[in-house]
């Protein structure tokens, strides 16, 4: 049980047609319909040249994500990914597969699961510990628990970067996203002046129906992408709406999430 309160002081949500932080508001709050749109590079000012030229669509929507967030200089993080750059890992095994067997040296550099969280240390010099996780379609949860639990502990501000790109032409018969899609919450045991909420979460194993979008323009992307079932919760909080949100968690359990305005 993690039914302690804790503030989110920090929300955005980065996916096609809802780069604009102003419209992606309008979409959660339910006053517009939500219709995709081609993300644009979203090259990443706040790294030198020479790293913002290496990163990759998961690295930048990762770091899109964040751009809005108003984060201190000892927050932690934790960075969650159900597949990570497979991009990359599409591209190695290509150039594994080929008689010279040459990969890239960029390419290795950004194969690892917390190449986001590294990138992210090197644009804002924090070097706070970092988590960077995996639980495949229950990626947001896990990333949740572990943002949660480092409040709780370490009482201090966590930032919850959760991410997905879609998958490469070559992988989608194994695995397929529908868009991609990136969300982050700053977690925090104190309230905020710009606090948006607060959220009590239980791990429950009685399987209650999962919440859906309350817009429903938006369940075409809660369930076209793991990342996406964390929709309702932002949405709900977006809204200041006094509710339970249930999502599915690991080993058949889910977390029931009480939202509260604040």
């Amino acid at each position: 049980m993690l039914n302690n309160k804790v503030y989110i002081n920090g929300i955005a949500v980065i996916a096609p047609g809802m780069e604009d932080s102003k419209k992606s508001l309008e979409i959660l709050k339910g006053n517009m319909d939500w219709y995709p749109e081609a993300l644009s590079k979203m090259t990443p000012s706040s790294l030198p040249a020479n790293e913002a030229r290496r990163t990759t669509t998961v690295i930048r929507l990762a770091l899109k994500a964040i751009d809005s967030i108003d984060y201190k200089d000892d927050t932690l993080t934790v960075f969650a990914s159900s597949e990570g750059d497979l991009d990359i890992k599409d591209k190695i095994c290509k150039a594994l597969s080929t008689k010279e067997k040459m990969v890239s040296p960029t390419l290795f550099h950004n194969s690892v699961h917390n190449t986001p969280a590294g990138y992210f240390s090197i644009a804002t010099g924090i070097q706070t510990p970092s988590v960077s996780l995996s639980a495949g379609d229950n990626t947001f949860s896990a990333g949740l628990i572990e943002a949660l639990t480092q409040v709780l502990i370490e009482k201090n501000d966590v930032l919850l970067v959760a991410y997905d790109n879609v998958i490469p032409s070559d992988l989608a018969c194994f695995r397929h996203f529908e868009y991609p899609i990136g969300i982050a919450l700053l977690l925090s045991m104190d309230k905020h002046l710009e606090a948006i909420g607060d959220i009590e979460v239980s791990v429950i194993n009685n399987q209650k129906s999962v919440t859906k979008c309350f817009n429903k323009s938006l369940e075409k992307m809660r369930i076209g992408n793991p990342i996406g079932i964390g929709l309702p919760l932002i949405e709900a909080l977006i809204k200041g709406t006094g509710v339970e949100i249930v999502i599915p968690y690991v080993n058949q359990n889910q977390l029931s999430i009480k939202v509260n305005n604040v």
